[in-house]
């Protein structure tokens, strides 16, 4: 697969998904052979990114998620996409089966999580590695619309609603030691600078959803309908410069961000 801006559309101009990439894909360390599981995919562009053209489970519970990812990869070739309709907590794969196992910005939307990271602690490979990804809740909150009482789709009932703000790390790695997995690396995303440019534009994009649409949920591939509108193409033009407001986060590499990142491994007891 080719990593095409053209192909992935709306969610490659998410700054928050640009910005845990790179993360991602350092505490990933993808080395050797192995299926790839990512669980719950969105529109698959952070899949794409992190696992190109390995062979991967694409796991998502919302089916437009998925058929937006078939629709884009490999030339829009759904056969080589592996797309499972399925929820986090009961997965649908053999016991000790992926290799490299994303969750990302999942947990915070289950009711159980405990379910779900137990689900990833047994299809993991004995030496295999899990990456996941949450919103931070160590700073005391999780963005500034929170901040200042703006409800956002992640208030509303729907696939994109937060049962928690997050977590800090003293609780995601008590989830995780319940089930036999450590944290080996942490980092951080999403620091000052690039939260306050995703957070304009949600606020922008929280207008344009309930004055145009109507709705106070939606999904990613709902999101993506406006692909073809004037609005996204004037957000394209608008992009760069947001972008480069977003990276005066290399002044702040060392604080922490709103989003947490861990590289996760199943305790040595738990691998044999």
């Amino acid at each position: 697969m080719t990593n095409s801006v053209n192909n992935f559309g709306i969610s490659a101009y998410d700054l928050a998904t640009l910005d845990k990439i790179p993360v991602i894909k350092r505490l990933m360390s993808i080395n050797g052979d192995g299926l790839a599981l990512d669980i719950g995919i969105g529109t698959g562009y952070t899949t794409h990114a992190v696992f190109g053209g390995r062979p991967t489970a694409c796991v998502d519970l919302h089916a437009p998620n998925l058929d937006y990812y078939r629709r884009r990869v490999s030339g829009g070739n759904p056969d080589n996409a592996l797309c499972v309709i399925a929820p986090a907590s009961a997965l649908p794969f053999k016991a000790k089966g992926a290799h490299f196992v994303l969750c990302s910005e999942v947990l915070e939307h289950l009711e159980d999580d405990d379910a779900a990271v137990s689900e990833i602690a047994r299809v993991l490979a004995a030496d295999g590695r899990a990456v996941i990804t949450v919103p931070y809740t160590g700073i005391g909150f999780t963005g500034f619309l929170e901040l200042f009482g703006i409800r956002t789709v992640h208030d509303f009932p729907g696939p994109e609603h937060h049962v928690r703000s997050g977590y800090d790390e003293h609780s995601l790695e008590e989830l995780l030691a319940r089930h036999g997995l450590e944290i080996e690396h942490s980092a951080y995303y999403l620091r000052l600078f690039t939260k306050l440019a995703v957070d304009l534009v949600s606020l922008t994009h929280l207008v344009y959803q309930r004055v145009v649409h109507r709705r106070r949920a939606w999904t990613w591939s709902d999101a993506a309908e406006v692909e073809s509108g004037a609005a996204f193409k004037l957000f394209r033009l608008l992009f760069p410069v947001l972008r480069i407001f977003s990276r005066l986060d290399w002044m702040l590499s060392r604080f922490r961000g709103f989003g947490l990142v861990v590289g996760v491994r199943k305790r040595v007891s738990q691998s044999t």
